[in-house]
């Protein structure tokens, strides 16, 4: 890097250079010369008082020992007064991640020669209270970081009781010790040879420690074998965790000190030492939990020896003067205090978010839940499944919604004249561009034939919709998802698909897109926001932090309006009270609404499914997701109540 911004400024030096052997040159050339060759510590062709190779070896060592900083240097005046001139220079340091500037001026003599000018070198033109030999020194400090809080303001990540489990040997012949360090690592589930190995290293009478475990997973263990074992300890003490192991994951992130990689990576903004977030919010509001390093710049002092006390000539003095090193005293010439960070605080409730995870903890697929308050878009909770393997299938999952999706097609329906009460034809089957479209195993007769929107909507009927798939253009579909936020820009402060539905499918693949497949995908989050926007009675920008500005932008098409909202939430309601929800009807409180989907996926015969469940009552929204399931209403639908249940309960 050096390399290429000295021959850069090397060619500027001799542009100066040039100008200033001009017969023209006041000094004034010179002098802006200076300044360039001072703000690129390169000296180019300037003509100095000692050899060039030496005030290029000093500028270069003091480059480097501050490094990745250095000053924008200009010139402030000159005086010139016959053959002789003083340049003022201003010295402003900017320093990465740091807002406080460092500023300061120094000044450098020049004579006149010739037709050009001599500068008087001396490290003072650099900073005044450097001698031959100093060095620069930048140390930091690192601020302290913010925290990442619950909707209620409290630290989700806090000092919560640990169990640090052990063996004390004190009283333990070395044979009984390594008896008990193996029943306890079978006891743990350790490496058991490891834990013994340990044991030994230690003093006769000292605790070794074998895990640290929260209380939960501690009186978990089977404590009839725990106490059996002699010398066993369980010492309490706290450590920083949040709710449990899993809380929110795949939004908190996690930190870490920083790598080689991160500092390399940063442009000066990461030191080592600094914590570092990695993944989640805590990796894209760094900036903002880290708040700001202190800084401190000091001059190390070079060594000086009584052959070189009395030199005067700089070269001489340069050679015999031994250069500063790590045992160097040192002076502070500038110092910034560290700012702590800010909170960065969040819409989960720390209950509902808990209840999600506890909810999906036996799901064995990728799998989550999302819960939303629609009056304000604010995300309660958003859990994902153990199988999703930390992956936050709730906001990047891309899946096509099944009969959900329903729901956005009977918004375009209603928007091409149809009513809830309108007549659609629910048969056994159905043949859209040669595809043959069928409905759901188990499908109710009572529902077929001659049926209304209502209806097919309570019964979730493929073949009602799909055969409307000529009554209602694509490009009409698309824009009553739009209306429902469905492909709306938004900025949540973390990634996420907000769901795409083709404006230019055609035949068959439109007629897919009736009941949510072909290549209509959404996620999760989506659906709840999809959900919101039923129970507002308009689209709802899904919110993760309190007071970040999403800039969210609708999809295209017309906006939702009220009424429309209220008829679509006639028809949810009509799944609770004659359809396939009718597990949510004896929830006490507001009314349930809300749809089934089970969208095929797969080339195995039958299809392997995606469950999905969104359902509301008051001013909470639910969108359910399995990936690999059962029919939305027998593997989605229980996760749908238990989570209607606990935001009931608070």
């Amino acid at each position: 890097m050096f390399r290429r911004v000295t021959v850069y400024l090397l060619a500027l030096g001799l542009v100066f250079g040039m100008t200033a052997c001009s017969p023209k040159d006041d000094g004034s050339a010179t002098a802006a010369a200076l300044a360039t060759a001072l703000s690129s510590h390169t000296v180019g062709d300037l003509q100095f008082d000692v050899a060039g190779a030496d005030v290029q070896k000093e500028l270069t060592g003091l480059a480097e020992s501050i490094a990745p900083s250095w000053p924008d240097v200009t010139v402030s005046s000159l005086e010139v007064t016959d053959d002789t001139a003083r340049v003022s220079l201003s010295y402003s340091w900017k320093f990465p991640d740091t807002e406080k500037l460092w500023t300061y001026a120094t000044g450098a003599d020049m004579k006149r020669d010739g037709d050009g000018w001599t500068i008087a070198w001396t490290p003072e033109m650099v900073q005044p209270a450097l001698k031959q030999g100093d060095r620069l020194k930048l140390a930091a400090s690192s601020s302290q970081r913010a925290q990442i809080l619950a909707a209620d303001g409290e630290a989700i990540v806090k000092d919560r009781p640990v169990k640090i489990v052990g063996i004390n040997k004190d009283g333990l012949s070395e044979a009984d010790a390594e008896t008990s360090a193996k029943e306890l690592a079978a006891v743990l589930d350790l490496d058991a040879q490891g834990y013994v190995d340990k044991v030994k290293a230690y003093g006769p009478v000292a605790f070794v420690d074998a895990i640290t475990l929260r209380e939960d997973a501690f009186n978990a263990l089977d404590q009839d074998r725990l106490n059996a074992i002699t010398g066993v300890l369980a010492q309490p003490s706290t450590m920083a965790l949040a709710p449990s192991r899993t809380f929110a994951q795949a939004i908190l992130g996690s930190v870490h000190e920083a790598t080689a990689e991160d500092i390399a990576n940063s442009e000066g903004k990461v030191v080592a030492g600094d914590v570092v977030g990695t993944g989640g919010l805590q990796a894209s509001f760094n900036a903002q939990l880290s708040g700001t390093r202190g800084l401190t710049v000091s001059q190390v002092h070079a060594a000086t020896s009584a052959a070189t006390e009395g030199a005067t000539d700089p070269a001489t003095a340069d050679a015999g003067t031994p250069a500063a090193d790590a045992n160097s005293p040192e002076t502070v010439l500038f110092s910034s205090d560290p700012v702590p960070g800010t909170d960065v605080k969040t819409t989960l409730v720390t209950s509902l978010q808990s209840a999600a995870e506890d909810a999906l903890a036996g799901v064995k697929s990728p799998s989550s839940i999302v819960v939303m308050r629609p009056s304000t878009g604010a995300i309660l909770a958003s859990a994902n499944g153990p199988d999703s393997q930390g992956y936050n299938t709730a906001f990047l999952g891309q899946y096509a919604p099944g009969s959900t999706f329903k729901i956005a097609t009977s918004l375009g329906l209603l928007r091409q004249g149809m009513t809830p009460e309108s007549t659609v034809n629910c048969s056994t089957e159905y043949i859209a561009d040669g595809k043959k479209f069928l409905n759901a195993p188990g499908y109710a007769p009572e529902a077929t034939g001659e049926v209304s929107l209502t209806t097919a909507v309570a019964h979730s009927c493929n073949t009602a919709f799909v055969s409307q798939f000529e009554t209602l253009p694509q490009d009409k579909l698309a824009d009553a998802a739009g209306a429902l936020g469905i492909g709306m820009e938004n900025d949540l402060g973390l990634e996420a698909f907000s769901g795409v539905v083709p404006r230019d499918s055609t035949g068959t693949e439109h007629a897919a897109s009736m009941i949510g497949q072909g290549k209509v995908q959404v996620s999760p989050l989506y659906m709840a926001a999809l959900m919101s926007a039923v129970v507002k009675g308009g689209a709802v920008a899904p919110v993760l932090i309190d007071g970040h500005d999403g800039k969210a932008k609708p999809a295209e098409g017309a906006a939702l309006t009220s009424a429309e909202a209220g008829e679509l939430r006639t028809m949810m309601r009509a799944v609770v009270t004659d359809g396939y929800l009718d597990n949510l009807a004896d929830l006490p409180g507001a009314e349930a609404i809300g749809k089934t989907g089970t969208a095929e996926y797969g080339t195995d015969n039958p299809p392997r499914t995606h469950s999905w469940v969104i359902a509301a009552q008051g001013d909470v929204a639910v969108a359910v997701f399995v990936e690999d399931g059962d029919l939305g209403a027998v593997t989605g639908g229980p996760l749908a109540r238990t989570m209607l249940a606990a935001a009931a309960a608070g």
